[in-house]
């Protein structure tokens, strides 16, 4: 190493390459790369790192000659004086990547960081940033239910098991099988790996560096490996896990804001049934009959309480833009519309126990709902029109949530 000789050469080349423009923009990989460097295992900030720019990066990806590499790669962690700042940056320039249909690698980076933020970054504004990312891609990935069940994940030994097979199999076919070995049949061999990695339960952390590897591995294959299928098949599943994993988890987000960029992926995600315990769990009691937090049956949603405005608002504008949800099971769809306006009354007009947003939130999708535009935002006009419509149903009061649980 000539640090004497290293460093001006490095900063010359950085000179040159910003004026080019090369600087002025970070694509995905670069994000994704920082965004690598910005969070620690246990999910705090790093506040000293060496972050790249456009140009570092891709040299760094491109030069092989040690020395050049060297002198322009090497310098010491600077500080990273607003991690939160800088990482809220790198999400939106990966979320604004493209990821469509002939950019597959870019999709599968996108979840995994955005995965990893999501439940392990410290900050609300990055967790609510990556929720709402991760609904589009729930979207895409068809994740229908809720992952239920969460077993104990893979030990690390068996997790670098099947990372190392994968990597073995991909030198086999790159570098040929070393002389005299007997062949092997590599489309099954890839075949086996990748259909074991899939059954191997795993965490988020599991499921982030099995999918690092994997995309890395996609991105190094030549057109005609015998891998690509399966590794690709590999990587769309783990995507359906890790986005499955991080809505099951995301709804009971201890920040408001960041739950409720959660429950947006979820109604983006489910649709109407997820919207129908949603409402329900806003004005449901903490507790049921033993003492327990009550959740809802499919989704687990806690009760939410007066100050989680930012959930009361997405329930209220989820519900404006598609209407009263009608999937609960087994209720009557007269009563079901009356006990869930209800609740939006209830709310409108309990002036000691919601915001005044909420409330606010609850009239407007009122007045939305029952088309009633006339009444305005006066209490005494929605409480005799109230009276007027449950007084067409003799057991209204039966339809309403009393326990807890959605029907």
């Amino acid at each position: 190493m000539l640090p004497a000789q290293s460093r001006p050469l490095r900063h010359l080349a950085v000179a040159i390459f910003s004026s080019m423009g090369f600087t002025s923009c970070m694509g995905s990989e670069v994000a994704s790369h920082n965004l690598d460097q910005l969070l620690r295992e246990d999910g705090g900030f790093r506040y000293s790192g060496t972050l790249k720019g456009e140009f570092e990066y891709h040299l760094s990806q491109m030069v092989d000659g040690p020395w050049l590499k060297t002198g322009l790669m090497d310098e010491d962690p600077e500080p990273i004086d607003n991690p939160t700042e800088v990482t809220l940056d790198h999400l939106l320039v990966l979320a604004e990547s493209d990821a469509g249909a002939e950019n597959p690698l870019v999709a599968a980076t996108q979840v995994r960081q955005f995965a990893r933020y999501s439940l392990l970054c410290p900050s609300d504004l990055a967790r609510e940033r990556c929720f709402l990312e991760l609904g589009q891609h729930a979207r895409r990935l068809q994740v229908e239910r809720p992952q239920l069940e969460f077993p104990e994940p893979a030990s690390p030994e068996q997790l670098a098991d099947s990372l190392a097979e994968l990597v073995r199999l991909h030198r086999l076919f790159v570098e040929g099988q070393p002389v005299g070995e007997e062949p092997i049949d590599l489309a099954a061999a890839y075949a086996h790996a990748c259909d074991a990695c899939a059954a191997l339960p795993l965490d988020m952390r599991g499921g982030w560096r099995l999918l690092k590897l994997l995309t890395v591995l996609e991105a190094n294959a030549p057109s005609d490996s015998p891998g690509r299928v399966p590794m690709r098949g590999l990587s769309l599943k783990l995507q359906h896990h890790l986005v499955s994993m991080c809505l099951t988890l995301g709804v009971n987000d201890p920040s408001p804001r960041a739950r409720a960029a959660a429950w947006g992926a979820c109604h983006t995600a489910y649709g109407s049934p997820f919207l129908a315990e949603a409402l329900v769990a806003l004005v449901m009691p903490a507790r049921d009959r033993n003492g327990r937090a009550t959740r809802t049956q499919r989704y687990g949603l806690l009760a939410q309480t007066a100050a989680d405005e930012e959930v009361y608002l997405t329930v209220f504008d989820a519900v404006r833009s598609h209407g009263l949800p009608k999937d609960l099971p087994g209720t009557d769809p007269e009563q079901l519309r009356m006990s869930q306006l209800f609740i939006l009354v209830q709310v409108a007009h309990d002036f000691s126990g919601y915001s005044e947003r909420a409330r606010f939130g609850a009239m407007q999708t009122l007045n939305a709902i029952a088309g009633a535009g006339a009444r305005g935002l006066r209490k005494e006009e929605w409480e005799a029109w109230w009276e007027a419509a449950s007084a067409s149903l003799s057991d209204s009061a039966d339809s309403l949530p009393t326990d807890g649980q959605s029907r």
